[in-house]
């Protein structure tokens, strides 16, 4: 879906991108900012609440959102709106929800199927139709025969089968190849927390996840005694649940240090259905 905002951006739902139409500038969203950008674009003007637009943007596919990642977000998409000159398109109703200026205007247009016709008979035409919003292809042929239409069905027959054969094997690579070695395509990053310890996070995460995994770590020191001085190493995990009836599980190990640098022991704190308070 094309969504054309105040005559001046658009934003296009299937890629995530906003473009500014008179610079022709585009910018492109993270996929929870275009969940959440596209609630509000749905709404009509109605106000959603807080819970409705955590459910929809982080629940549903088996995240964990918080109303800090949502004024995040909100603040994200009001600064790329402002940028392009809409100003004051969402709008916070305190205590209550987030909803959409209906003073500003904003249209819809279906993302038509673009069908190309490569390589036909010089007997043949294409004509265009058009039905409500779906484009159909409809090929008239003439003067042809049956040989010709029979050797046309074998040779696309051919070309079908091979593409679907050479999907299913990509498919079931990507799959098992995914499977047995996900942790080696998932980087890890090193910081150090206040205080002096290091912590390596297992798992890479931009900015807004880094500081709800910082949140985590810190409260299960907390929680477990663990000072965080520079003699330490901090080994963090967190597995998020791909469903919504769980948070998933996290693991902390805590590690103590030689003067070379090298671990000399660890202990392993494990939480399952971890939530941060």
């Amino acid at each position: 879906m094309i969504y054309i905002i105040d005559d001046v951006i658009t934003y296009n739902s299937h890629d995530c991108t906003l473009n500014h139409i008179p610079t022709e500038e585009s910018l492109s969203l993270s996929i929870p900012s275009g969940r959440l950008f596209e609630q509000l674009l749905n709404s009509n003007g109605e106000i959603l609440a807080r819970d409705t637009l955590l459910t929809e943007v982080w629940d549903k596919y088996g995240l964990r959102g918080s109303n800090s990642n949502l004024n995040q977000y909100l603040s994200i998409l009001r600064k790329a709106l402002s940028a392009y000159g809409c100003e004051n398109l969402i709008i916070t109703i305190p205590k209550i929800g987030i909803r959409l200026n209906t003073e500003i205007k904003i249209e819809r247009e279906l993302i038509a199927p673009t069908i190309v016709a490569d390589n036909l008979p010089d007997n043949t035409a294409v004509v265009t139709h058009a039905d409500d919003q779906v484009n159909e292809a409809v090929l008239v042929s003439s003067n042809t025969t049956d040989n010709i239409v029979q050797h046309s069905f074998t040779v696309t027959r051919n070309i079908l089968f091979a593409v679907i054969t050479l999907t299913l094997l990509g498919g079931a690579t990507w799959y098992y190849s995914g499977m047995h070695s996900a942790k080696l395509s998932i980087p890890s990053s090193t910081e150090k927390l206040a205080g002096g310890c290091e912590v390596v996070l297992m798992r890479g995460a931009d900015i807004i996840e880094r500081q709800s995994m910082d949140k985590q770590i810190l409260q299960i020191l907390s929680e477990n005694h663990q000072p965080c001085d520079p003699g330490r190493r901090f080994y963090f995990d967190k597995m998020t649940s791909l469903t919504t009836k769980n948070y998933g599980r996290t693991i902390l190990s805590a590690c103590k240090l030689n003067t070379s640098g090298h671990i000399i022991s660890c202990d392993n704190f494990y939480y399952m259905d971890w939530r941060v308070e």
